[in-house]
């Protein structure tokens, strides 16, 4: 009926499919075009599963389809995302930047950082107008922080995990902003693999401007700490303070370690909660950690807090998640005098065997989804919730191996809950459907396919958080894709 349908979360849905459909069709690319150079646009959307009325929408030419694989190149250099882990010491600067970082975070005022940008951005040769734009909390919109009233306020994101955009949603991103603001140069704010938001310039050589970009994210990344300019540009809405202290706990939404990339984000529901995910790569493991502590607003949040401080503390040394399960136990009765329990699931990842291990309090098993899409819900069992009386001195460790292409997920109960409009719940099998239309290798698009299908599943807001973290692991090396446009040998 007319009164189920959710307009917005509808259009979303359809601009998120469409900007997944031209990622897929870039990758598609890429692989197609190194193997045969002269692939036709037919074989290109049959290789990414669409249809040619799709890829010829995305894509009028084959030109316009290799240039785009050209500038993804480029973007996944930036990323660094295919490259090495070096060592401390090994990377050296090649270039003179065009900011000093330390420079104007010593001599331009935090909550001007954004201005000083514009500015520097319209010293480039032809360069008239520049702004600089953050994604919102939501991945929604870019909200404009800085630049010239000739720039829109807002403009949509196709693809992005809260306030960062991946780099498989940077070429979509740039073909919405190309259809906007035609003749506008795009330049991701890069920091370790992900997009904090972008700096446009009417004018400008793209590779200038994108130097000063990468420059650009860095300062901005500092300067947050002393401000909340930058912290304001990103909420579209008032916040509680249950909200601004979840979002404080909050580490990025995209990260590269070493043998995988991890995309995280908590959707919040009608009530915040105490819910939050973590993760840190340390010398002999990745940690990683979601929660969901009872009850509901600032309480729910402090607890919540406290938490994910005992977590933080007790991961420093070692890689056994045992104890540091424990010392979480410990912290929460303590606090809580044994009235409040938490779903949690504390896992650590070798990137050398590509190895999960992991201690599931509660219902958050984590999920694998193998390379062939079937799915399954990993370990014996879950312990009881952090807090309970009952809990184990010794919490059992459990141990599983990632395979090249699966994806191993970790998903609160609100996830799996989500009433449809059919009067069921999301459960498994819309888990399954969802993560189908991600691109397989993207953690992050995998993680928003999750989202969006937890958004249409009901016209009705989260009644409770919602988290979802994605792992995907990938090879220590990955082979440079050759040009496109070159003859293979």
């Amino acid at each position: 009926m007319a009164s189920d349908r959710n307009p917005v979360g509808d259009r979303r849905r359809r601009r998120s499919d469409a900007a997944l459909n031209r990622t897929k069709l870039v990758e598609a690319a890429r692989r197609l075009l190194v193997e045969r150079p002269g692939a036709t646009m037919i074989e290109i959307a049959a290789a990414a599963g669409v249809s040619r009325g799709t890829a010829y929408r995305h894509f009028p030419s084959r030109d316009d389809l290799v240039q785009a694989v050209r500038r993804q190149e480029r973007d996944d250099d930036e990323a660094n995302e295919r490259e090495f882990v070096r060592p401390a010491g090994e990377l050296a600067h090649t270039a003179t930047t065009p900011l000093s970082v330390t420079d104007v975070l010593n001599k331009v005022p935090p909550f001007q950082l954004g201005d000083q940008i514009v500015a520097e951005a319209q010293r480039l040769a032809g360069v008239t107008v520049a702004a600089v734009y953050l994604c919102d909390l939501d991945g929604t919109t870019l909200q404009r922080l800085a630049g010239s009233g000739g720039f829109p306020d807002r403009i949509p994101v196709p693809l992005a995990v809260g306030p960062e955009i991946p780099r498989e949603g940077i070429e979509p991103l740039r073909a919405s902003i190309r259809e906007l603001l035609p003749g506008v140069a795009v330049a991701p704010m890069y920091l370790r693999g992900r997009a904090m938001g972008v700096l446009l310039a009417l004018g400008a050589g793209d590779d200038a401007l994108r130097d000063l970009a990468a420059e650009a994210a860095a300062a901005l990344a500092l300067a947050d700490e002393y401000t909340d300019a930058i912290a304001a540009a990103r909420r579209t809405r008032p916040t509680t303070a249950a909200a601004e202290i979840q979002q404080n706990l909050l580490p990025p939404r995209i990260l590269r370690i070493a043998g995988a990339l991890i995309a995280g984000n908590v959707l919040p529901g009608y009530d915040i909660g105490g819910d939050w995910f973590d993760y840190a790569e340390n010398h002999d493991c990745a940690w990683i950690g979601t929660a969901d502590t009872d009850g509901a607003g600032p309480s729910a949040a402090g607890l919540g807090a406290v938490l994910l401080g005992a977590f933080r503390a007790a991961r420093h040394a070692g890689a056994d998640p045992a104890p540091v399960v424990t010392a979480m136990h410990e912290v929460l009765r303590e606090v809580a005098r044994g009235k409040v329990t938490a779903h949690v699931t504390i896992a650590t990842f070798n990137g050398a065997t590509s190895t999960v291990r992991w201690i599931t309090c509660g219902e958050h098993a984590p999920i694998l989804i193998t390379a062939d899409g079937e799915l399954e819900v990993l370990g014996d069992g879950g312990l009881p919730k952090l807090g309970a009386r009952r809990f184990p001195e010794a919490p059992v460790v459990q141990e599983r191996r990632i395979a090249d292409g699966d994806r191993l997920l970790l998903l609160s109960d609100a996830v799996m809950a989500r009433p449809t409009l059919n009067g069921e719940t999301l459960g498994l099998d819309g888990i399954r459907d969802a993560v189908a239309k991600a691109p397989l290798a993207s953690a992050a698009g995998t993680l928003r396919a999750i989202e969006d299908a937890v958004r249409a599943a009901a016209k009705d807001p989260l009644s409770d958080d919602a988290t979802v973290v994605v792992l995907v692991p990938n090879p220590t090396v990955a082979e440079a894709t050759p040009d496109p446009a070159r003859p293979a040998r």
